[in-house]
């Protein structure tokens, strides 16, 4: 039986994996982590919708000690406000290295693939499903083709069962991740990106900010890739 735990933080990205594994595993577990984040509420609201949706099971682990470390290091991401961009600004380098150090929360993935690979050594093994993707990768190091390597490596010491992590998205753009969605039928609508998200619609879709880097990057990838974008915005993100 083929098994997946997937680290589920509500937006497009994890969505997609969620809807990939459901359609190539026996088993799928979501798993995602609170530390006091500012979309905390919405994602565990939107990760319980999925779970019901898919009828997969979620747990939700809880990290205080991401939150010290957190405030520690200054995100903000965790009791802050997150930088406002536009696309244009996306585009500069040095800006989207700013805007990713400021959101960084301290070795977040390395924790949460140790958790989820405690998860499943527990249970016999099985597959750690992230949402790491090209475009991502491109300012966060711990999204690349060699975080994975080097983790599952780690991973061959680390458990008594077989398990590794699998990035299916780790050579798409944001593009292609709207591309992928519309070819699962996904209810990507139903998913939260953003950083400092605004709450519900009457019908449980996430009011998205539109300002900050994560609102920006899925309505251009939605746009140019599929020519719509469903999801509710507070403001119209600048692309």
């Amino acid at each position: 039986m083929k098994r997946a735990v997937v680290l589920f933080s509500g937006g497009l990205d994890s969505t997609a994996c969620l809807y990939w594994a459901k359609k190539n595993y026996d088993e799928v577990i979501m798993l995602t982590a609170n530390y006091s984040s500012n979309e905390e509420k919405v994602m565990n609201r939107v990760a319980e919708f999925f779970s019901k949706e898919l009828n997969v099971p979620f747990k939700v682990i809880r990290l205080d000690f991401l939150e010290e470390f957190s405030k520690l290091r200054g995100t903000t991401l965790v009791g802050g406000e997150t930088p406002k961009v536009t696309a244009e600004e996306l585009e500069d380098f040095e800006r989207a290295k700013e805007t990713a150090k400021s959101v960084w929360v301290p070795a977040r993935n390395v924790v949460l693939i140790s958790v989820a690979a405690s998860l499943l050594d527990a249970l016999g093994g099985g597959d750690i499903i992230v949402g790491f993707n090209a475009e991502e990768g491109a300012t966060f190091p711990d999204n690349t083709p060699e975080f994975v390597e080097r983790m599952n490596e780690m991973l061959k010491y680390g458990t008594m069962a077989k398990v590794k992590v699998v990035a299916p998205l780790i050579e798409l753009d944001k593009k292609g991740i709207a591309r992928l969605l519309k070819e699962l039928d996904a209810k990507y609508e139903y998913s939260s990106s953003c950083y400092m998200p605004r709450g519900f619609t009457d019908d449980e879709k996430p009011i998205h900010c539109g300002e900050c880097e994560s609102c920006v990057r899925r309505h251009r990838g939605l746009i140019e890739a599929i020519g719509e974008d469903r999801t509710v915005y507070a403001v119209e993100p600048k692309i």
